[in-house]
């Protein structure tokens, strides 16, 4: 196995990407480019140097067409829904090509995948804001209960160095039973959440419940109620017409650079290598 550099991580990440978004052209489904993939399309015409991932948002109905139907060859797709799997979102793999080893496991008894991209839905979510905040806080609990159970189940690997490696120990000696919990139940209180939604596009308001941020993401579903075409590396991508005002709303300023020091990969807790 040889060890990927950053570029090499952008380079395969970018080529899943072209593989869902051809396949999303070719049976009519919607997809948007979101977050840090979404800023570096917009501020950088491509990654932000630094990132190390991919992530999208579909509107509900879309991604469950996209779980249910792509079936591309080499590549593979983790359906939040499977009961075996921690993360309450999906993720579209490229095994085979790629390996990714994690400290902080996502799949039960399985520390390795291939390289991924991250799938988010879009659910309706009420247009009333206390109603929304008390969802989207009941969200955010169980979203951080799976993540503090997942990070106490690191185990030692020496790809991950000295530092690494003593900070799984940590972890261990602070949270001993935690290492044994089950993060299952908060994964299928989160995914009920989400069941609990209105039907999409019946409200004014879309959000992302299943990796909620502390930020308070209530969008406008007319943000999202067309695509508009960007330019990702050498790749001509989807956006959602209402870019300019998520991104005012999640950065502010978004054309602003971060300081220095935060200028850096963001997944420390993964290796990945080239097979």
């Amino acid at each position: 196995m040889k060890k990927m550099t950053l570029q090499d991580i952008q380079s395969a990440s970018l080529e899943i990407l072209k593989v869902v978004d051809a396949f999303c052209r070719e049976n009519g489904i919607t997809y948007f480019l979101a977050y840090g993939t979404l800023l570096g399309a917009i501020r950088h015409k491509g990654f932000i140097p630094w990132d190390d991932d991919i992530d999208i948002l579909l509107p509900r109905p879309d991604y469950e067409r996209l779980l249910k139907e792509f079936n591309v060859p080499g590549f593979t797709v983790y359906n939040a829904a499977d009961p075996k799997g921690w993360l309450p979102y999906s993720r579209i793999c490229w095994p085979g090509k790629t390996l990714v080893k994690t400290t902080s496991p996502w799949y039960k008894g399985t520390y390795t995948s291939g390289l991924w991209i991250d799938l988010f839905p879009l659910d309706a979510v009420s247009d009333d804001p206390e109603e929304f905040k008390a969802q989207y806080g009941r969200a955010l609990d169980c979203y951080l209960e799976t993540v503090s159970i997942r990070r106490r189940k690191t185990k030692l690997d020496r790809d991950f160095g000295v530092k690494r490696n003593s900070l799984t120990v940590l972890h261990r000696f602070l949270h001993p039973f935690r290492h044994f919990q089950d993060p299952l139940p908060a994964k299928e209180k989160l995914i009920a959440e989400m069941a609990s939604c209105p039907e999409y596009g019946s409200t004014g308001h879309v959000s992302m419940l299943p990796c909620p941020e502390p930020r308070w993401e209530w969008f406008s579903l007319e943000w999202f109620s067309s695509s508009v075409p960007v330019q990702f590396c050498d790749a001509v991508l989807q956006a959602p017409v209402g870019w300019k005002e998520m991104l005012t709303m999640l950065w502010g300023d978004y054309m602003q650079l971060p300081p220095e020091k935060d200028r850096h990969p963001k997944q420390t807790y993964l290796r990945n290598f080239w097979l």
